[in-house]
Parts: C-alpha cells; structure tokens; sequence
C-alpha cells in the first residue's frame, strides 16, 4: 500500500491554486506557503494556508525549515515562482532531508532561469531559437544591427526583475524603436535579450509540460498550444487546448532538450511554429517549477503534479490522455475565444472558478475585480483629503521685505 505524505507548495497565485487542485485526488494533506492569505490559491478547499514573513531568501528557507519540524515527516515540495527556484536551489543541502525534491544542477537552474545564458546554452546545443543579441550595457545596443526587425525584447528573467518596474516582454517594429526599449529596459532589468520576431499568430504559440525523475527519464509529458495571450503577442497565455496533431514532433524535441540538459523534476518548454517555414522554434524554458497553464495538462487526463508527486515517492502514477473530452483552459472570464477556433463541443474550464472548489473564483471575480478596485480608489481619495487637510492647517508664513532706511 502507498504511503500518503503531505505535500508543501510555495505560492498563492493561479497556477498554484492548479497545482493544488491537480494534487487533491491524492488525497494527502496539502500545505499552501503564502505570505498573506489574500492569494487567489489560499482560497482553494483543498489546502491549508501557512503563513511565513518572506518567501524571498534566507526568509524562505527558514519558513520551510519551521513549517517541516511541524510536520514532523519529508513532505513533496512544489515551486511555482523562479523565484523561490533560484531559493531552493542555493539551499538545496539544508532542505534535502527535510522534503522530497527534484532540481537539475545549480549551474544548469541558473542557466535555464536567465534568457541570456539559455539563448547561449540553446545555440551550443544545435536547437532552433530565434536570432537573437544579449546586451548587458549600453555598448552592446551595436549589436541590434546585425538583427531583421520586427524584434521583441525581453529581460534576463521576467519574475526576477518585475519589482523594478520591467515589462515582460515589448515588442518593436524598427532598430530605432529597439534601442529606445532597450536602453529603457536595461536601466531596470540589468541584462535582456533582444530575438528576431518569428511570423505568426497567439495561436502558433506551443509548449510541452514535463516531469523527469532523477536519473532524468521522463515521467510526463502533455503537448498544448495557445489559443491567445494576455497582453496579445507578448503576454502569459490566457486561453488554452491540447495540441493535437503536433503534439509527437513537440515531444521529440522535448526530449532532444532534456537528454542535452540532463533535466530533472517539472518543467516546460515554449515554441513557435514559423508561418513561413512550418518549423518550431524554441523560445524560452520553465525550470524548476509548475507553469502558468499547468493544470490543461490534468483536464486532458495527464496529472503531472500528481505523477510527480509519487515519482517523488518511487512510484509509477500511470496517465490517460483523453482525447475525446475536448477542453480549454481560461485563465480568466475576461478571456474570449476568436471564432471558430475551438472544435465543437469543446468546454472551457475557467482557471479560477470551479463548482467543486468555488472560493477562489468568487474571491477573483468579486473580491479582486469588483471591491478591490472600489477599496483602492477609496485609499487614494482617503489620503488625498488627508493630506488636503493636514496642509490648509499650516500656519501661513508672511514674509516682510527689511527695512532698510
């Protein structure tokens, strides 16, 4: 009989309330890390909130520490932010015995996590990536000449740099309009990387979600494709279905890159399929973590939290893709669907709300977008009457001229 042992996931946002929910069926206690319980993944039914001070740092380790004494047993442990990747990774030795993990190599994490090294890493490797210049200063804007527009330029690691004020990506028609985006963004990112635009819609945008054990064989795999993104063009993926067709070609590059990157644990990998040529093109890796669309993966029968979870444990989790039961995953009701793309009958499953685990839709749709809103006007009105008031309320200085008879 398989033992059950809870399982720790770090972070409150969409994609963890996915992890969450993909893990319920395992019917193991699941302890959700959050620094505030305003997290739409705190809501969820299926989990138990744990607050710690900081996920950033020493911070982190620490309330993992705290939290695994509590326990009192190794529970599975589940990242969903670079983040706490970058984190766990540096710590790994202090945190080995006290959960069940599995990372690729410290240099390889950090190799994967910054787009300047992984462009670098991908061109030595022979993968198909976009043309691409990595300017670290200003000096290096000379090599935007040697680029065709239209360009999109990126910075080294999105989620690293997003507190400073960086865009996660901006995409530019002309060298003139580069320059200016990039000298804008190296003034808060540090490093970016700037590709040669590949010609295509949201909708040629691909990507594969993958668990690998320790010895790197692969355990799961499920092949989507985006149907739009959030902003349009550059944006994290607002709608999304299987593959279909495409699915074994972008499986057999998925394990080209795991066999060059001796991969280990849950990741992902993003493509897209030139228009002109009908190629995929690697874009950018997910190391470490579960990504944003995550749970298109368990509504097509292939759990992969689940399957890594007792892989984790030694176990085989077998999976069922259900090809019949078309599915889309909506990040957001605001989403729509362009016109006869999905097949018919197909349901779209909103990635927030659910009949059976109804709180954190509620919390989003009411709480987030109609109170949230309202609360913070009203903080901006309250302190700017505030500060109306304490200012009438100096006393007035008269400055007099000197008398100088």
């Amino acid at each position: 009989m398989k033992k059950i042992v809870p399982v720790v996931v770090v972070g409150g946002t969409l994609n963890a309330l996915g992890v969450v929910r993909s893990l319920a069926p395992g019917r193991m206690p699941i302890f959700l890390v959050v620094t505030t319980p305003w997290r739409v993944a705190a809501w969820s039914r299926f989990c138990k909130i744990v607050r710690i001070p900081t996920v950033k740092g020493r911070g982190l380790i620490d309330g993992l520490t705290e939290l695994s004494n509590r326990i009192g047993e190794p529970a599975v442990l589940f990242l969903t932010e670079d983040r706490d990747v970058e984190v766990v990774s540096t710590f790994r030795e202090e945190l080995e015995n006290r959960f069940h993990f599995c990372l690729p190599p410290k240099e390889m994490i950090r190799t994967l996590l910054d787009k300047t090294l992984f462009q670098k890493f991908a061109e030595q490797e022979g993968f198909s990536v976009p043309r691409s210049a990595v300017v670290g200063e200003i000096g290096d804007l000379r090599l935007l000449e040697a680029l065709t527009p239209p360009l999109v330029i990126k910075p080294h690691n999105f989620q690293m740099v997003s507190d400073r004020g960086a865009k996660r990506a901006v995409r530019v028609d002309t060298i003139e309009q580069a320059r200016s985006a990039a000298t804008e963004m190296l003034e808060c990112a540090g490093r970016i990387v700037v590709q040669e635009w590949i010609d295509g819609a949201d909708s040629d945008i691909f990507f594969t979600l993958f668990a690998c054990d320790s010895d790197s064989k692969m355990t799961a795999l499920f092949s989507g494709r985006k149907l739009t993104c959030d902003p349009r063009e550059v944006g994290s993926t607002a709608v999304c279905v299987a593959a279909g067709e495409a699915g074994e070609e972008l499986a057999k590059l998925s394990l080209q890159f795991i066999a060059k990157a001796r991969y280990k644990g849950i990741g992902s990998l993003e493509f897209k399929r030139d228009r002109k040529t009908g190629k995929f093109v690697m874009i950018e890796p997910t190391v470490g973590r579960t990504d944003w669309q995550e749970e298109i993966a368990t509504l097509c029968g292939v759990n992969i939290p689940l399957i890594a979870y007792w892989a984790e444990l030694g176990h085989t989790f077998g999976q069922t893709l259900n090809e019949s039961d078309q599915v889309a995953w909506r990040s957001s009701t605001r989403h729509r669907v362009p016109a006869g793309v999905l097949l018919r009958g197909t349901r779209i499953v909103d990635g927030h709300f659910r009949l059976a685990d109804p709180l954190p839709g509620l919390y989003q749709y009411v709480i987030g977008h109609l109170v949230q809103p309202i609360w913070i006007r009203a903080k901006r009105f309250i302190h700017l009457c505030a500060c109306t008031i304490a200012w009438s309320k100096q006393p007035s200085v008269v400055t007099t001229k000197p008398d100088n008879r």
